[in-house]
C-alpha cells in the first residue's frame, strides 16, 4: 500500500530543502529571462510565466514550495519595481500575481485532495472486492464440502438398502449393512445438528438451559457416545474424573456436546492403535477439562486459526479426514456462553494435541432438575413394552405417521393417527387415548395449541393426558420453549424406537408398574 503523503506530489523522494529550492528558481528563473531578454517579454507574459510557475511549483513540489514561490515572485517583483520605478500597472500585476499564486496553489491542492480521496475509495473498494471474492470462494467450497459430507454418508446408506432388498446376504453381511446404515444415519444427524447450532450462532439464538451440573456426568456420556467411533478406529480412550464433585453452572446436554465434539475431533485425527485421554481437575474457581490425543498434532500456521468458523487446515477435496470445519467453532461458542475459555496447543513432545477448557466452578451442592425431560438419542434405553396403551399420534407427514404407528404397535400399543389438530381433538374426545405423540414442527405452530389444550381438557373428553412431542431443532428457543412448557418431555429427531418407546411407558405409568411386579 502506498505511503498517504505520496500522492501530494509526484517527487516525495526529494528532500523538501531540494523541492523548495526548485520552486524558488523557477521564480528567479522568469525575472532573469525578463531583465534579459526583455524586448520579447511585457508585463502581461511575465504575469503568465510567474502564474505558471507557481502552479507547477504546487503540482509538483506541493503546497508549501508553492507557497514559497508566490511570496519570492512578490518580493523580487517589489524589489524590481523599487529599481526601474515602473508604473501603476506593473504594481497591478504583482497584486494580481500574489492573488493568482494563492488562488492556484489552493486549486492544485484541492484537486489533490480530491485525488488522494479517489485512490482511497479506489483502494476501498478494490479490497472490499477481494473480500467478496473471498466470501465467495470461502461459501463455493463450504457449500462444494456440505455436499460432500451429506452424500457420503447417503451413499453408504442408499447402498446398503440396495442390498438388503435384493435378500441375496448373508445374516453377518447383512448385520454389517444395518451397521453401516445405523452408523451413516447417526453421521447425517451430527452433521444436520451441527449445522442448525452454527446458524443459531450466527444469528444470536443460540441459548443455554443453565442449571447447578456435575462436570463428571457430562463426560461419562460423552466418552460413551464416542466409544463406538474410537472402537471402529481401534483408538483407546482413557478417561480421569476426580473423586470429588466438579459442579458448574452449565447445559448438560450442551456440556456433553462439547466434550463430545473435542474427543471425536482427537479420535478423527488419532492414528490407529493410539489414545485419546480425557482428564479433569478443579480448584477453587475452576474446572479444568483437558482433552488430548497421540496424533500428529496441529500445524503451528494453522493454531492461530483453529477455532474460526468454516476453515479446515486441509480443506482439499483429496484430505484424508472429513468434517465441515465448524465443530471446534461451535465448542468455542458454547464454551463461552457458559463463561469458559477454550485454548489448544501441542504436547511438548510433539506427539498429539491438547485442548484446555476452563469453566467457572459452583460450590457443591445438589444438582437441579427440570421439570420437563430432554432425551438423548445416544442414550442406551431398553425398548419397553406397551400392551393395553392407546397413543394418540399427531403428524402432518404420512411417513412420519406410518413409522411412528409401525413402532408402537410392535411394541403392542393401539395407535390412532391423525394428520391436523381437529381430528386430534375429534380423536381425545371419542377415543380418549392415554398418551399423545405430536410432531413439533407445524407450520402454523397450531401443535402446540394443541398441546395446551391438552392440558385443560378434562378428564370426560380425553384431555389431562400425558404428552410428548417430536422436534428437528437441536435446541428450542425461547418463544417455542414457552409454547411447549406442558410437554412432558420432547425427543429430538432422528428418534430411535427403544427411547420413544421407553418414554410413553414413562409417561402413562407402565415402567412403574413393570418394576412394581419385578419386585
Amino acid at each position: 500500500m502506498p505511503n498517504p503523503n505520496a500522492d501530494a506530489f509526484p517527487f516525495p523522494t526529494l528532500p523538501a530543502p531540494l523541492r523548495f529550492a526548485i520552486a524558488l528558481a523557477t521564480v528567479g528563473l522568469v525575472y532573469f529571462a525578463e531583465r534579459t531578454f526583455g524586448a520579447l517579454i511585457d508585463d502581461g507574459s511575465q504575469f503568465l510565466l510567474l502564474g505558471t510557475a507557481v502552479m507547477a511549483s504546487a503540482w509538483f513540489a506541493g503546497t508549501g514550495p508553492a507557497l514559497a514561490a508566490t511570496v519570492f515572485g512578490a518580493v523580487l517583483g517589489a524589489w524590481d519595481a523599487s529599481i526601474v520605478n515602473s508604473s501603476s500597472a506593473s504594481q497591478t500585476h504583482l497584486a494580481l500575481f500574489v492573488l493568482q499564486g494563492l488562488i492556484l496553489t489552493g486549486l492544485v491542492s484541492e484537486l489533490r485532495a480530491a485525488r488522494r480521496r479517489a485512490e482511497q475509495q479506489a483502494q476501498e473498494a478494490h479490497a472490499a472486492r477481494q473480500e467478496s471474492d473471498a466470501a465467495n470462494r470461502m461459501k463455493d467450497e463450504f457449500l462444494g464440502t456440505v455436499s460432500h459430507e451429506l452424500r457420503t454418508p447417503l451413499n453408504a446408506v442408499l447402498g446398503w438398502v440396495h442390498l438388503l432388498r435384493t435378500c441375496k446376504l448373508d445374516q453377518t453381511t447383512a448385520d454389517r449393512g444395518l451397521e453401516s446404515i445405523e452408523r451413516n444415519v447417526r453421521l447425517q444427524a451430527q452433521l444436520t445438528g451441527n449445522l442448525l447450532d452454527i446458524s443459531k450462532s450466527l444469528t444470536g439464538e443460540l441459548r443455554l438451559d443453565l442449571r447447578r451440573t456435575a462436570v463428571a456426568d457430562s463426560i461419562r456420556e460423552a466418552v460413551s457416545a464416542a466409544a463406538a467411533a474410537a472402537e471402529a478406529k481401534g483408538v483407546r480412550i482413557e478417561c480421569h474424573l476426580p473423586q470429588t464433585p466438579a459442579i458448574v453452572l452449565g447445559d448438560p446436554a450442551r456440556l456433553r456436546q462439547i466434550v463430545w465434539h473435542l474427543i471425536g475431533n482427537a479420535v478423527k485425527f488419532t492414528p490407529r492403535g493410539g489414545k485419546v485421554g480425557v482428564d479433569v481437575n478443579a480448584d477453587s474457581d475452576h474446572v479444568v477439562v483437558d482433552v488430548y490425543d497421540s496424533g500428529p498434532g496441529i500445524t503451528p500456521q494453522f493454531l492461530p486459526r483453529l477455532f474460526e468458523r468454516f476453515t479446515q487446515e486441509d480443506p482439499s477435496p483429496t484430505r484424508t479426514t472429513g468434517g465441515l470445519g465448524v465443530g471446534l467453532s461451535l465448542v468455542r461458542q458454547l464454551v463461552e456462553l457458559h463463561g469458559g475459555t477454550i485454548h489448544a496447543r501441542n504436547r511438548e513432545n510433539g506427539s498429539g494435541a491438547i485442548f484446555t477448557v476452563r469453566l467457572p466452578r459452583q460450590p457443591a451442592g445438589v444438582a437441579e432438575v427440570s421439570v420437563r425431560r430432554k432425551i438423548s438419542s445416544s442414550a442406551s434405553t431398553v425398548p419397553a413394552r406397551l400392551e393395553g396403551i392407546r397413543v394418540l399420534v399427531l403428524d402432518r407427514d404420512a411417513e412420519g405417521r406410518d413409522l411412528l404407528r409401525t413402532t408402537l404397535q410392535q411394541h403392542g400399543a393401539t395407535v390412532r393417527t391423525v394428520q391436523s389438530v381437529a381430528e386430534a381433538l375429534e380423536a381425545l374426545e371419542a377415543w380418549r387415548p392415554d398418551a399423545l405423540v405430536t410432531d413439533s414442527c407445524s407450520p402454523n405452530q397450531d401443535t402446540y395449541a394443541l398441546v395446551g389444550k391438552v392440558g385443560w381438557l378434562e378428564a370426560d373428553r380425553g384431555g389431562r393426558i400425558p404428552a410428548a412431542a417430536l422436534t428437528a431443532y437441536g435446541r428450542t428457543d425461547e418463544r417455542v420453549r414457552q409454547m411447549l412448557d406442558a410437554v412432558q418431555c420432547d425427543l429430538p429427531k432422528p428418534l430411535e424406537p427403544s427411547v420413544l418407546t421407553a418414554e410413553i411407558a414413562r409417561l402413562t405409568g407402565r415402567e412403574r408398574r413393570s418394576i412394581e411386579r419385578a419386585h
